[in-house]
């Protein structure tokens, strides 16, 4: 259950930090959203390269970890981390498999928090987390970019997460920025690089470790 939030992450194109904005709230925020949708729709796939940074209260500098990441419309994601251990997380439909250093673990256990948390992380990349009731929506906007900020109101997702931040360009309205703010202090940001959209992905990267 650690690392889930690990894999919650996926389809962030480049980074560019919220701290260096201005924001101010949308006036239209149903009206963004709608954008939002129509852009995540036309995604059918997703291949990029990620390096994720933890901010832990307890370090000084960031640990920091790397790999790849693959999406498939409508429900396949693969999330593989290299660096510095191997961690592999397969969704494929229903189906959720977590590889680490070499050995399955069984997530079974986790029950109903390991589906809901397999929900978000598609969501999060197909634009549905709109629909996510787990979670209530602000949206804002600066010049060049919105953010959009999910606050829990589940109870097994409040006990984790403080609020996950989600960053849009206005040229592009892809994800750019994706922080999740744990309960703790702790924060995890994903920048993503090399990316590339709807290219063939073979179905067998969603099944095998």
């Amino acid at each position: 259950m650690l690392k889930f939030h690990f894999l919650v992450i996926a389809c962030c194109i480049a980074f560019t930090g919220v701290n260096a904005q201005t924001y101010k709230p949308v006036l239209n925020p149903e009206k963004v959203f709608e954008e939002l949708r129509k852009a995540s729709q036309s995604v059918n796939s997703i291949q990029a390269a990620f390096i994720e940074e933890k901010h832990l209260a307890v370090l000084k500098e960031p640990e920091q970890s790397s790999g790849s990441f693959y999406y498939k419309k409508a429900d396949k994601m693969r999330w593989e981390q290299k660096s510095p251990v191997k961690y592999v997380i397969l969704i494929n439909g229903d189906r959720l498999r977590v590889q680490e250093a070499g050995k399955e673990k069984n997530v079974g256990q986790a029950g109903r928090m390991a589906s809901q948390i397999k929900e978000l992380m598609i969501g999060l990349v197909n634009g549905d987390f709109q629909q996510n009731k787990a979670f209530s929506q602000n949206c804002q906007e600066s010049d060049e970019q919105y953010l959009v900020t999910l606050t829990p109101v589940n109870r097994r997702l409040k006990n984790i997460y403080a609020k996950i931040t989600l960053v849009f360009p206005k040229n592009t309205l892809h994800l750019r920025e994706l922080s999740f703010f744990e309960k703790n202090g702790d924060k995890s940001v994903m920048k993503f690089q090399n990316e590339k959209f709807n290219q063939p992905i073979a179905d067998g990267l969603f099944l095998n470790f």
